[in-house]
């Protein structure tokens, strides 16, 4: 490798060499380089700023793409392949007219079941309507010790198995997805003055 990194951009480019790439998790490739979130941040943003690193999205878990500098057979073949594509694109057919949206049923023809047209029918449908109620997703906002402390609360607060992914945009934003409230939510982070973290 002839790009100039500095020690913590180095130690993350051999942890995603060792793991081969894809779907990484952030806190295992913080626990395998012993590496803080901001660090961890700063050394991949090193990574993508000198064509070392390909971020992508699987689903809302982020890709990592290690790049060979060095392969000019790899660059050749991306380049012959993306041909095809451009071709694609230029011999689409002109789009077709817009579709107009239809205006929601009335709240009648939605509560009213298939067999009771009658207002008994009707009003026991409109029972059963209020009664279905969906969990709200709870936020986890405030100040905590570190990026792992958010998690810990996180997974208290929202079930053991939330999914964490980082924007792909900005460093500091965040989607938290929850599968026990089957919903998801967006975070920013910044660093506090007192060492840690404020989450909004």
């Amino acid at each position: 490798m002839d790009v100039n990194l500095t020690t913590k951009a180095k130690k993350l480019y051999d942890c995603i060499r060792e793991k081969g790439g894809g779907v990484l998790e952030e806190w295992r490739m913080l626990d395998k380089t012993g590496m803080s979130h901001g660090s961890f941040v700063a050394a991949r943003k090193e990574l993508v700023a000198a064509g070392l690193l390909l971020l992508g999205k699987n689903v809302r878990k982020t890709t990592y793409q290690l790049v060979e500098l060095t392969s000019q057979k790899l660059t050749s073949q991306e380049l012959t392949c993306q041909k095809p594509v451009a071709e694609t694109l230029t011999c689409q057919t002109p789009a077709a007219k817009p579709m107009e949206i239809q205006p929601p049923p009335s709240p009648e023809a939605v509560v009213t079941p298939a067999g009771g047209r009658g207002r008994k029918g009707r009003k026991k449908a409109e029972k059963q309507a209020f009664e279905v109620q969906e969990a709200i997703m709870p936020r986890v906002v405030g100040e905590f010790a570190d990026f792992d402390d958010w998690l810990l609360a996180l997974n208290e607060e929202l079930g053991g198995c939330v999914d964490v992914s980082q924007s792909l945009v900005s460093n500091s934003d965040y989607t938290v997805f929850s599968p026990e409230y089957g919903g998801e939510d967006s975070y920013t982070i910044r660093e506090n003055e007192d060492g840690g973290i404020t989450v909004d």
